[in-house]
């Protein structure tokens, strides 16, 4: 697909084999024209790259790179013109751009061509039948095994801060907040057995009404049959996740209480 646009680009604005050939020779100026008649193409292959966070500038300024870096490695004599020549490597440099910034490790150039042709393969399927294909058809379709692909796919995942926002709306908070703590957990459990029952009875009244049913029912208070995240979600109408985000959130504050 890429490389049909190059040569698209290429009948529209022609360049001419003496201008390359300058251009290699380290003609300023000539090197300079050659940016400028394939800038077209190099902002059409930049459009897929956009990624939030990354200057529009910055990756038409990576994809010229790529065209000074085909240049070096040119050869006038295999009789491919130059534009077509120039695709992979303009590719490659704005796969590398992105991939810096929203993976925590670095793939190699290899992984960037393999992950390139699933995302084409993912793309075509959905553009031909209207649906997404799953890692083992993509696989099937570039030939690499299940386990590449999906370890593939896992590395192309953009990272998340712990300050997003959860999905499961406001009143949750952030993705750091639905995150347990495994040091925490112990220490709000001392803090219900290790005060007296008048007391616990003063601190629950720092809690809304739906966090102390929740902790009631969750820690048998006042003689009831301790119950489940789902047995406690089920009877309140709300998921279990959400049952144990009122329990933290109610432990939080009987310990900051106490």
């Amino acid at each position: 697909m890429l490389e049909r646009y190059a040569l698209e680009e290429a009948s529209r604005g022609e360049v001419e084999p003496d201008l390359v050939c300058r251009a290699k020779a380290g003609d300023t100026r000539a090197r300079e024209e050659l940016i400028n008649r394939l800038l077209p193409l190099v902002i059409r292959l930049a459009r897929p790259y956009r990624t939030p966070g990354i200057e529009w500038e910055d990756l038409i300024q990576e994809g010229a790179v790529g065209l000074l870096r085909a240049l070096a490695s040119f050869d006038p004599e295999a009789g491919v013109p130059f534009p077509a020549y120039a695709v992979w490597w303009v590719r490659y440099g704005l796969q590398d751009l992105r991939s810096q910034f929203i993976r925590p490790l670095r793939l190699p150039p290899k992984a960037l061509r393999r992950l390139a042709a699933l995302k084409e393969a993912h793309e075509r399927i959905y553009r031909q039948e209207h649906r997404n294909a799953g890692a083992g058809e993509l696989g099937r379709a570039v030939g690499l095994s299940l386990a590449d692909t999906e370890a593939l796919l896992r590395a192309d995942r953009r990272c998340r801060s712990l300050e997003e926002p959860s999905e499961e709306g406001a009143e949750v908070g952030t993705l750091g907040g639905l995150l347990a703590d495994p040091l925490s957990e112990e220490a709000y459990e001392e803090v219900l057995f290790s005060v007296q029952a008048d007391e616990l009875r003063v601190l629950l009244t720092h809690l809304s009404g739906r966090e102390q049913e929740v902790l009631a029912a969750r820690y048998g208070l006042d003689g009831r049959e301790e119950e489940t995240l789902r047995e406690v979600g089920d009877r309140l109408g709300i998921s279990a996740e959400r049952v144990r985000q009122l329990e933290d959130r109610a432990l939080t504050k009987l310990r900051q209480s106490a």
